[in-house]
């Protein structure tokens, strides 16, 4: 007998050291590390097209890039990266790593060169679009619009940190919500590996905590109720904001008649309200006639088919269709989120 349990002992002992391998083998394939933004000569990349995308239809920078890209007119292949919020943690995979080496989207590759960080690839673009130029000729005007882009920007470093100045720092926070419901059709395997792997632990801690207890529990417990309550209060303000510069314009942008980045990056804001659930919810509070109309704008333009309708996922639509559902039918959901208008 104790012969037996020596060759389980034994087992036990090897079994843990191939895991230990293989731990300490994955962790080093998908190590990520920041990069420099702008385009990068020194890197050739494989490439099927002069232009190519690496984006994901609900990330909030690649539709600003894929936006600008229709808006520009320029053909270039799609190449979706999934998030952990879509099925799987693709940017940390080691083919994706070795694409950007931070483990970030968007990723612009132009005739085999990457352009890295969303802001940059915009003003990238500017020298290859053929269409109506999206950046005003004055210096004047030109650092409003960029005022505008940091305003509705997302930092990489802290996405949060920013909420009481900037719109882009309450989208995380206001995301919460549906992604606690889009968590619902993703596998538990997926997002352990962002557990072992993703260098930002929270996230996915909260991915599989949203797994496991469902959106009425995840709302009431940690930190996400004061996260999403900090985020909607701030951004209503920020919505304030918006509306009455959107009013004082003197065209139907916010710099006036000419379209620029600065509308390109307050529609990824008012689409990922929208999905949310949350426009609605502001509408009703506040008067956002302006936004409103503003939005309404950019919906009817061919490139918002291009770049928006004709990339929707269904695992958006499922999360949000569960997120209406649970706000119609649970006062206490309802109240955790909205409170009093």
């Amino acid at each position: 007998m104790s012969l037996v349990f020596d060759i389980l002992g034994l087992v036990v002992i090897a079994l843990a050291g191939l895991a230990l391998i293989w731990f300490v083998r994955e962790k080093s394939l998908r190590a990520s590390h920041p990069v420099k933004g702008g385009r990068h000569e020194g890197i050739v990349l494989p490439h099927d097209a002069p232009l190519e995308l690496y984006a994901n239809p609900f990330s909030h920078c690649s539709r600003k890039v894929t936006l600008a890209m229709a808006e520009y007119g320029l053909a270039f292949r799609y190449r979706q990266i999934e998030l952990i919020e879509t099925g799987w943690y693709q940017t940390i995979s080691p083919a994706f790593l070795k694409i950007n080496p931070a483990g970030l989207l968007p990723v612009l590759v132009h005739d085999g060169v990457p352009i890295f960080e969303s802001d940059e690839i915009l003003d990238y673009l500017g020298n290859l679009g053929t269409g109506d130029p999206l950046v005003p000729e004055e210096a004047e005007a030109r650092a409003r619009m960029q005022q505008w882009i940091a305003f509705c920007g997302i930092s990489s470093d802290d996405p949060m940190g920013k909420i009481a100045t900037h719109a882009g720092a309450c989208i995380p926070g206001l995301t919460l919500p549906i992604f606690a419901t889009m968590v619902q059709d993703i596998k538990i395997r997926h997002i352990l590996v962002g557990i072992l792997f993703h260098p930002d632990k929270k996230r996915p801690g909260f991915f599989l905590a949203a797994r496991g207890m469902g959106l009425a529990k995840i709302l009431k417990s940690g930190p996400a109720p004061a996260l999403i309550r900090a985020s909607r209060d701030a951004m209503r303000v920020h919505l304030q904001t918006i509306n009455k510069s959107l009013e004082q314009s003197d065209g139907p942008w916010i710099m006036g008649n000419q379209l620029t980045l600065a509308d390109i990056s307050l529609a990824a804001i008012y689409i990922r309200l929208d999905e949310t659930g949350w426009l609605d919810w502001f509408m009703q509070s506040d008067d956002l006639a302006a936004i409103a109309a503003h939005y309404k704008s950019w919906q009817a333009r061919p490139s918002w088919q291009k770049a928006v309708t004709e990339r929707r996922l269904d695992i958006i639509d499922a999360g949000r269709a569960r997120l209406a559902e649970a706000l119609a039918s649970s006062a206490e959901i309802k109240s955790i989120l909205h409170g009093a208008p």
